[in-house]
């Protein structure tokens, strides 16, 4: 446990460098899922942040930003140039569990240095665009990577601390509930879901 991020945010330095950015891009992504948006991919591995837009029936779109704190207006100017979209919505479309998520996991990121005996950190966040949204959490000390899947239908306000639980999950789950999925940046991932689900 740490009372520090592991890279604080420059404008926000009790969150990690990211939460800002995932915050931001639930604002986007909730004004603007009835324009066909879709945050389909935030990638952090790499410590930089790549982001994969894609509209309804078109191929992704992949941004790399060069400030993660740039704010609301810079990052939604970077994402109209590739297509529509907006920050506020007047009805509930279907991402908006995705939307809460984006938000949950920025508002929440002391989940990945503060909570937890084991270090932690995010590297990804990818939706199906439908129905859940992959969190790929690296277990720093394990050298390997879980993958925990989050259905989205229904997520809300009734949710909140679902970061800590993610986080936690990661680090707990059983290693007979893990499921190999392969490599992410060269260490073994493996899939599990939340408690409860799956």
């Amino acid at each position: 446990m740490s009372r520090r991020p592991v890279r604080p945010a420059r404008t926000l330095p009790a969150a990690e460098w990211w939460a800002p950015l995932l915050v931001d891009l639930g604002a986007v992504q909730y004004g603007s899922t009835d324009l066909g948006l879709c945050v389909r991919d935030v990638d952090l591995t790499t410590g930089r942040a790549r982001v994969t837009v894609q509209w309804s029936g078109t191929p992704g779109t992949e941004l790399l930003l060069a400030d993660p704190e740039a704010g609301r207006d810079v990052l939604l100017r970077e994402i109209a140039a590739a297509g529509p979209a907006r920050l506020a919505a007047d009805e509930f479309p279907p991402l908006t569990g995705h939307a809460w998520l984006l938000d949950e996991l920025g508002r929440r990121s002391d989940a990945w240095y503060a909570y937890l005996a084991e270090p932690v950190d995010l590297l990804r966040v990818v939706t199906d665009g439908h129905g859940t949204t992959d969190v790929a959490v690296q277990r720093t000390a394990r050298g390997d990577v879980v993958v925990v899947h989050v259905p989205l239908a229904g997520l809300g306000d009734d949710d909140v601390g679902l970061a800590y639980t993610i986080a936690e999950r990661a680090v707990t789950v059983p290693p007979h509930d893990l499921r190999p999925a392969g490599t992410v940046q060269g260490r073994p991932a493996f899939t599990a879901h939340l408690p409860g689900e799956g």
